[in-house]
């Protein structure tokens, strides 16, 4: 049922092997990516070097018509944390992949000229990649498809992954992306350009009856959920409006938590009435949480592209400033074209912004906007980070490598553990999610720590707890081992521990990632523990139990920490830059939210270190 596809790029060597045992034990996706990295790639290896593997896992459940059944993780040595990097992405390419007979890929060693792979069922090739090479992510699938066939469903790195950008992605096809921690640059430092899949096959089922019961509960407890409504309606975009009320916004490098004009320009109603056109799914999803966005007026009428995700406008329209729609989708569909992480991308312009008004680039900053919302200075940065020319070249490397090159510019490097910082600003608000761009085992990032019960509006107890936002008989019907309940909520439910939260939070992420259901609210909130081992046990045959997948989940979080720590990360690596813990945040009516308490924050983790029970010796 689960195949591997292993290649050596160095002799081009193809290998199948089983891989039942390795999903029996860690589930799939992103547990199996963890267990074979952890295996294969030495410590201490260069991330960038033939050393590293590059790991594509299509999730447990992807082929199947289980509700969002459609992401797969990629996994590797980060080249720009240099420690577990790993990125997600849905569509329909993890499908394909199934449906040609496999669910993992590894590549290992370099090729010594560009290549790229096709897998067509039971045919797989090295093929030469030297027409393919320098072209756009778009202009890849484009060639591919022409010559191999338009049902073919593509991984491709474009100009910023052969050229090395620390946070080059890998696209999937056109719009799609496995964004985060420069995959993109592992698959161009292997001389790889593309991995085109097609599938006609079927993903069977041990047991086909009772799993036709499992997608019909799946189903409905998605589409009943509270959240479906507005997750269909927006997308991510739900998030917009909050998070310019709570004064979280990322904005101009994380110096002000809101804009008086964000939702007129950049809010989700704006989006909603005057650009969005049509709504668009995954393979197998019933949400169809992304959109197609159609400009019907001004100077960009006519322009069309997918999103608006709240991610672009976050990154570009709060922390870049830039104000018109149709531009901040133009700022992505860049990093998309050249393959590069949007967050990472937003981050680096921002630093440079900032570093320039402070007199700091010198000469480089003539290549650099002087202001904020500056949408043409940005588009040519971007494009001079994607071709590393001129300052961009410095810029690829990341914020945190680019800043100990320019003296006085550290800090106005956001990121932690050498991760850009995405999005959110704690200052506005303290709660689960926040804690975990600090445990987040993938460094700064917001994607693998999230309460299923959170309330971005919802109040804060103390730094330990935030106030509950549902009600009792929620707490009680919720999906969850009935002691963390108790743990967690208090008997009777009266608050929820955020160091207990972050680490079933992270737990519950990871079952998600490994069987490749997608983390939106109707899924991540409706579906739990319970759910996901009676799912897995009518897929696999293997008897699975709330326990040992949770027990699953933890070993696979593990995995990745010693990974981690292997690699040298240290207690004192926990931190926010130090912008959060000096520097008040400007939000509406004129106040201020106050700087973060370092030495509370650091009490939160070792409460976090305490419920994870890991502890870190002396010199980690």
């Amino acid at each position: 049922m689960y195949k591997l596809i292993e290649i050596d790029l160095t002799d081009k060597k193809i290998e199948i092997k089983d891989a039942a045992d390795l999903h029996r034990d860690f589930i799939g996706g992103l547990g199996v990516n963890t267990k074979l990295l952890a295996e294969l790639t030495p410590p201490g290896a260069d991330p960038l070097g033939p050393d590293n593997n590059l790991i594509f896992g299509a999730g447990a459940f992807v082929g199947t018509l289980l509700p969002t059944a459609a992401r797969t993780e990629l996994t590797a040595k980060s080249p720009l944390s240099g420690r577990f990097g790993t990125s997600n992405s849905g569509g329909l390419w993890g499908a394909a992949l199934r449906f040609a007979g496999y669910s993992h890929i590894v590549l290992t060693g370099k090729s010594p000229t560009p290549v790229y792979i096709t897998i067509d069922n039971e045919q797989i090739k090295i093929e030469d990649a030297a027409h393919l090479w320098g072209l756009s992510t778009a202009e890849t699938v484009d060639r591919i498809r022409q010559n191999k066939g338009k049902d073919y469903q593509i991984a491709s790195i474009g100009p910023a992954g052969e050229k090395l950008v620390r946070f080059a992605s890998v696209q999937n096809n056109y719009h799609g992306s496995w964004g985060r921690t420069g995959m993109g640059a592992v698959m161009g430092s292997k001389n790889v350009k593309a991995i085109a899949v097609r599938g006609t096959g079927e993903v069977s089922v041990a047991d086909s009856p009772g799993f036709a019961k499992i997608m019909s509960e799946a189903y409905k407890k998605v589409i009943s959920h509270d959240s479906y409504g507005y997750t269909k309606r927006y997308g991510s975009m739900v998030v917009s409006d909050p998070y310019n009320k709570i004064g979280a916004l990322p904005g101009h490098n994380f110096t002000r938590g809101y804009f008086e004009d964000w939702i007129e320009t950049r809010g989700r109603g704006v989006f909603e009435k005057k650009y969005k056109e049509k709504d668009l799914a995954c393979f197998a999803c019933p949400i169809a949480c992304t959109h197609w966005t159609n400009v019907k007026g001004g100077q960009y009428r006519g322009y069309e592209n997918k999103g608006l995700e709240v991610s672009f406008t976050l990154e570009f329209g709060a922390k870049l400033g830039i104000k018109e729609i149709a531009e901040i989708l133009q700022c992505a569909e860049i990093c998309n074209l050249y393959g590069m992480d949007v967050v990472s991308a937003a981050g680096a312009v921002a630093f440079a912004v900032e570093a320039n008004q402070n007199g700091l680039l010198n000469q480089a900053g003539t290549e650099v906007p002087v202001t904020w919302g500056d949408f043409g200075g940005v588009i040519s940065l971007l494009e001079k980070i994607g071709q590393r020319k001129g300052i961009g070249d410095l810029l690829a490397e990341g914020v945190k490598t680019a800043s100990s090159k320019i003296p006085g510019s550290a800090k106005y490097a956001m990121h932690i553990k050498g991760v850009e910082m995405p999005v959110r600003d704690p200052r506005g608000k303290w709660d689960v999610w926040m804690l975990g761009y600090l445990t987040n085992t993938r460094c700064g990032d917001h994607l693998r720590t999230r309460s299923p019960v959170d309330n971005l509006l919802g109040g804060v107890r103390s730094y330990f707890e935030e106030d509950i936002s549902v009600s009792e008989d929620t707490v009680n019907s919720l999906d969850m081992p009935e002691s963390l309940k108790k743990e967690i909520f208090g008997e009777p439910p009266f608050k929820v521990d955020i160091p207990r939260m972050a680490v079933y939070s992270e737990d519950l992420i990871t079952i998600i990632n490994s069987t490749g259901l997608c983390i939106r609210p109707p899924v991540h909130r409706a579906l739990g523990p319970a759910f996901y081992a009676r799912a897995l046990s009518a897929v696999t045959g293997y008897r699975y139990t709330e326990q040992k997948v949770m027990k699953a989940a933890a070993d696979i979080w593990l995995l990745q920490h010693q990974f981690n720590v292997r690699e040298g990360e240290k207690k004192e690596d926990y931190a926010f830059p130090a912008r959060f813990y000096e520097e008040s945040l400007p939000v509406q009516s004129g106040g201020t939210n106050p700087p973060l308490p370092r030495e509370v924050i650091n009490e939160v983790l070792q409460g976090y270190f305490k419920a994870r029970q890991i502890e870190f010796t002396q010199g980690d």
